[in-house]
């Protein structure tokens, strides 16, 4: 059996190889737990005065439509907050990906933006630190494992944890820091587990294939309706979309529309596609769908999370607890705040375990693979930035005279996401100034 030293060394172990990376994982995730209101908080167009009943769908499409004839409506979003604009996907001749802003109150057109926005920026690199074929993903989530094991390990070492969720040594210096570091640790427990766990989840979703493919792609669940779509010419006429929605809402009243999306948004041709809540508690918006034939308005699809099948149901759970946002915003101001604990628990554990070395005559100061890790740590990071601007660019940027150029972003947009990039590299750049100045072998 392992001793309670062993522990504490896998621990330690885990913090100092894998820590730096961790740490920009986590801190990354903290602020795409609150992207979406920091872009309500940057963007103008994104926020509006609340006041009366909302448009219908069929009046933001025609807006739209209005004002942008040539572009191609991918799908329309409610508002998150009643301050919130709606927000609607289009794709343009020359550029793909464009978020229009739309007063739901009034149906005015506020203006539009690149979809490569703050919560885009942060989801993304949290997600797969822009590294493309599936590389980025498999290393972040492999990460879940990492963060796992520094969670259980001291529960091995530290004794009679359970007795201290209360207890503070005051102190200075490296007391005060080993006594915030373990109060902090305790106290975040669940929350790691949720990261944790929901991480490691996606690396087996991942492995099976199922990651990301929440649409169309259940199998065979209780309660699912579906009907083979009937072949319609290309000239037949479609049903107006506030028709679709009436026929979608007496079908299901229980379901509160979040999403309209066009047919190749649910892979089924002449189709509409709804998604949101419908009282089942915990899942995102896609585990409640429906399908309807634009053209009869038949439903050709649907599902209820209460009727998924265990797996299913706990795959549209993950995203939930994983980003925090099952509750609105006061979720989310929880999530945003332990982790932010999580990232400080990573860099404080690093500093006393430094400090601990430093202070021990004649005891090896590294870890062998150290520089290594850090190394290849630093050049996963290094890539992630022509990666980033390459994906900014392909996906999300305009095409002029057959050159695809950088998006135009919000002056705000701008400004925050160098604000926050420059903040990292200042934490990483002490991060790894005080390794190796603490960890150098003492002199004698």
């Amino acid at each position: 059996m392992m001793t309670t030293r062993t522990w504490f060394r896998v621990h330690s172990f885990t913090g100092v190889i894998t820590g730096l990376l961790l740490f920009v994982i986590c801190w990354s995730g903290t602020f795409a737990v609150v992207s979406h209101e920091l872009d309500w908080l940057i963007t103008p167009e994104a926020r509006v005065v609340s006041g009366g009943e909302p448009v219908s769908w069929g009046a933001l499409q025609t807006a739209v439509q209005g004002a942008y004839p040539e572009a191609e409506i991918e799908q329309i979003n409610a508002p998150l907050y009643r301050h919130s604009s709606a927000e609607v996907l289009i794709d343009l001749p020359d550029q793909k990906s464009v978020r229009v802003y739309v007063d739901p109150y009034s149906g005015d057109i506020l203006g539009s933006h690149s979809d490569f926005n703050i919560q885009r920026f942060f989801r993304s690199f949290h997600m797969h630190l822009f590294i493309p074929n599936g590389v980025g993903s498999y290393l972040v989530m492999m990460f879940g494992i990492t963060l796992l094991v520094s969670m259980l390990a001291p529960l091995f070492f530290y004794k009679r944890w359970w007795r201290r969720f209360f207890r503070f040594r005051s102190g200075r210096g490296h007391v005060l820091w080993s006594e915030l570091h373990k109060l902090a640790g305790l106290w975040s427990l669940w929350f790691v587990f949720i990261i944790a766990v929901t991480g490691i989840w996606y690396l087996f979703e991942a492995l099976r294939g199922d990651l990301g493919d929440g649409r169309m792609n259940y199998v065979e669940p209780a309660g699912i309706v579906q009907v083979i779509a009937t072949e319609h010419p290309a000239t037949a006429p479609l049903l107006p979309i506030d028709s679709l929605v009436a026929i979608a809402q007496r079908h299901w009243p229980e379901l509160d529309i979040a999403t309209v999306a066009e047919g190749w948004y649910s892979k089924l041709e002449h189709s509409l596609y709804l998604e949101g809540q419908a009282g089942f508690p915990l899942v995102r918006e896609r585990a409640n769908q429906m399908h309807l034939d634009r053209v009869t308005g038949e439903v050709l699809w649907q599902n209820s999370a209460s009727d998924l099948p265990l797996y299913w149901l706990w795959s549209n759970m993950a995203d939930p607890l994983h980003f925090g946002d099952f509750a609105g915003l006061w979720s989310k101001a929880l999530w945003f705040l332990f982790g932010l604990i999580l990232s400080g628990l990573i860099l404080t554990g690093t500093y006393l375990h430094v400090r601990r070395l430093a202070n021990k005559a004649g005891e090896r100061h590294r870890w062998p693979g150290t520089a290594a890790a850090i190394i290849v740590t630093l050049i996963v990071l290094a890539a992630s930035v022509p990666y980033g601007f390459h994906e900014a660019r392909e996906y999300y940027g305009p095409t002029i005279d057959g050159v695809k150029l950088l998006p135009t972003l919000a002056p705000g947009v701008t400004v925050l996401l160098f604000g926050w990039v420059a903040l990292t590299v200042a934490i990483i750049a002490g991060w790894v100034w005080m390794l190796y100045d603490r960890l150098a072998p003492a002199k004698q």
